[in-house]
């Protein structure tokens, strides 16, 4: 005779199995200091956040067309060119 599964477990055999001693954490890691992963995945993952912060930057300037000036056009062409740049980084690295 088999016992019924309860519905909360997963698995085949719910005294063997090892799921309920499973626990998941969030591992924060410094990509600069883990020397575990290769040097491009590091590299990509910094060259990620500035294309991430570049790209916030142009969203900002997009979204408030109450202050242009030259600083602010000055501002778009530099980080614009930043952006491209590291995307063109990333696209070489990850081939």
């Amino acid at each position: 005779m088999q016992l019924p599964l309860p519905k909360e477990r997963v698995g085949i055999y719910v005294i063997k199995s090892l799921l309920d001693r499973v626990r998941y954490t969030l591992t924060e890691y410094d990509p600069v200091e883990a020397v575990h992963m290769p040097i491009s995945e590091r590299l990509l993952d910094k060259l990620g956040d500035i294309l991430l912060a570049s790209d916030e930057i142009l969203g900002m300037i997009a979204t408030n067309p109450l202050f242009p000036s030259q600083a602010t056009r000055s501002v778009e062409d530099s980080v614009r060119r930043v952006y491209d740049q590291i995307n063109d980084l990333m696209k070489t690295l990850s081939d």
